[in-house]
């Protein structure tokens, strides 16, 4: 019996490797939104946003389907843009974000570890309570 409850426990470690933890708040955000000339949007193309003055990107991704790009800003206000696509289309746009409210605290950040291993060993308990309970009654019957 030890040997299972050993081996159970074995199992589930590798288990946590897998965990994407998620927090969900509620920022003001500065949204750009990027079109082609003719109005469609400048869909999944590749940017990179600098601050002012410096030379690496703080954030680097694509658009998303409207064309936007999203970001807090922070303490900074002064912002570079570059997008670019791989036929030729881009912009490089410098601008100033407006101001924004600040972060507030997070919503919802989920169980911790513990609590879900406390959890996890009161269902084994619980399963192997139930078992030593089964056995006993065959045995009385």
């Amino acid at each position: 019996m030890k040997n299972w409850l050993l081996i159970l426990l074995l199992l589930a470690v590798p288990c946590a490797a897998h965990e994407v933890h998620h927090t969900i708040e509620t920022t003001g955000a500065v949204t750009v939104h990027l079109a082609y000339a003719d109005g469609k949007p400048y869909a999944y193309e590749a940017y990179e946003l600098y601050p002012a003055g410096k030379d690496i990107p703080t954030q680097v991704g694509r658009t998303d389907a409207q064309g936007r790009v999203v970001f807090i800003p922070g303490d900074k206000r002064a912002w570079r843009l570059k997008a670019f696509s791989t036929d030729g289309h881009g912009t490089d746009l410098s601008f100033e974000s407006p101001a924004v409210a600040s972060p507030s605290s997070p919503v919802s950040q989920g169980p911790n570890r513990l609590s879900l291993i406390l959890f996890g060993l009161s269902l084994l308990l619980a399963g192997f309570g139930l078992v030593q309970l089964r056995i006993r009654k065959r045995k009385t019957s």
